[in-house]
């Protein structure tokens, strides 16, 4: 690819993907990419070769005849990743334990207090990318490529899961946020004592925590708009 064509493409992927993480692209809608081809004063070309990108890291579908579809998070989606992220978390704690360096621990402690301001914030498109942000420099520090290609994977789907549930119930997040403080305050400690074991304890129990954080709100009335099917409702009027 020629690299004007490549910085195209880059500039469409990187703006398509703000639009997924943010929910404006929301799960199930289509993606008209002639439409955003003309928004972002782009031929078509670019634009599709950013959302075929996009479907390779698992966010779009691309459907017969070549349209494109969000990904949708119904239940079976999310239990199923939820599953891969547990197997994935105790398997990155220990691989860090064994590879971190010194130098590592500079970035790793600068993105834990960039999540902590985040949450001070109560901005939910902030703590949910700087979360995820701690978690990939996690998965990089694992030096496993392939771990790492599934951590962005899971992560990018858990940007998205974050982005609608960090918002709102002021002291049922709060209470949330506590315990992701104390639980990225003692993964982080638990890779200084080099203590394989309790990472891995630690990272489990994390994923724990946000599984049942998104299972409680798609349990409320927060979730009343969302058809976890992929299908979104529209609320009827004065809801």
């Amino acid at each position: 690819m020629a690299r004007r064509q490549r910085t195209l493409m880059e500039t469409a992927y990187q703006h398509i993907r703000e639009l997924l993480m943010a929910m404006t692209l929301r799960p199930g809608d289509w993606i008209d990419d002639l439409r955003l081809a003309e928004q972002l004063g782009l031929s078509r070309t670019p634009v599709r070769e950013a959302l075929f990108l996009l479907a390779s890291e698992g966010l779009v579908l691309v459907k017969p005849g070549g349209g494109f579809l969000v990904r949708s998070l119904d239940l079976v989606d999310i239990s199923r990743l939820f599953e891969a992220h547990i197997v994935l978390a105790k398997a990155v704690a220990h691989l860090v334990v064994a590879r971190i360096t010194d130098g590592d621990f500079g970035e790793l402690e600068a993105a834990e207090r960039e999540v902590n301001q985040e949450m001070e914030r109560r901005d939910p498109a902030g703590v949910s990318a700087a979360n995820s942000r701690l978690h990939r420099i996690e998965a990089r520090i694992a030096d496993n490529e392939y771990l790492e290609r599934l951590a962005g994977q899971i992560h990018d789907q858990g940007q998205r899961l974050g982005f609608i549930s960090f918002g709102g119930y002021s002291e049922d997040i709060k209470t949330h946020f506590d315990a992701v403080r104390t639980d990225h305050a003692e993964i982080i400690k638990a890779y200084r004592d080099r203590n394989a074991a309790q990472a891995e304890e630690v990272s489990t129990r994390h994923v724990v925590l946000f599984r049942e954080r998104i299972m409680r709100y798609f349990d409320t009335s927060a979730a009343d708009g969302i058809d976890l099917t992929g299908e979104w409702i529209t609320p009827a009027a004065g809801a």
